[in-house]
């Protein structure tokens, strides 16, 4: 017995009625399968608080420093210092300068160059004004002397008292003070002078 054509009716049905189509496939739709990733919650590493893992998520608030409370603070601080060590320096100049001298009676001399020296003693109690270095070695002083300068390099035989204010102080070793000696200095360098009266004044810094 031959096979059906595709075209002959099936067998084993009436004639006439064609033959039923064949069962569609189980096909899912994937749009309704759900997602297929990440179901797996136990391995799932946890997003800490401070991690950002999206663009749109939102950043931290900034804790606040604390300590000196900021660089504001700090330089705030060094600025209120700074304007205090000012005032207090104009009032330092203001009585070891010109007008204690002058009030006492001392004679001013002003000297303008960079590097001064004087050699020879005054005669009456005389007041020394350097902008920069000064050198006085005149052997013997018989009167009072006073000497303001950034740096000052002092030796000889005083008799009466002396004051020395400058950024650096120097005494040398052939120096001799029979009175008092006052020293106002950030640098103070004593070679090994010879001092019967007292020692007074400020001084940041002595050397050696």
């Amino acid at each position: 017995m031959s096979d059906p054509t595709p075209n002959e009716p099936n067998p084993g049905m009436p004639s006439g009625i064609p033959a039923p189509p064949p069962p569609r496939p189980n096909i899912k739709d994937p749009r309704e399968a759900g997602p297929t990733y990440g179901t797996d919650l136990k391995g799932k590493k946890k997003k800490k608080k401070s991690e950002r893992t999206h663009p749109t998520d939102v950043y931290p608030p900034l804790k606040k420093r604390r300590g000196c409370g900021g660089c504001c603070g700090c330089l705030g601080g060094f600025a209120a210092l700074a304007l205090l060590l000012l005032v207090a320096g104009a009032v330092v100049i203001g009585w070891y300068g010109p007008g204690r001298y002058v009030s006492e009676g001392y004679k001013v001399v002003n000297l303008e160059s960079a590097e001064a020296s004087v050699d020879a003693a005054p005669t009456e109690p005389t007041f020394y004004i350097a902008p920069g270095k000064l050198h006085y070695s005149a052997p013997v002083t018989n009167v009072p002397v006073a000497f303001v300068g950034r740096e000052l390099t002092i030796e000889g035989d005083f008799l009466d008292a002396a004051s020395i204010t400058g950024v650096k102080v120097t005494v040398t070793k052939t120096s001799r003070f029979a009175k008092d000696l006052e020293v106002i200095a950030a640098e103070f360098t004593d070679l090994g002078m010879t001092l019967k009266g007292d020692l007074t004044g400020r001084v940041i810094k002595n050397l050696p």
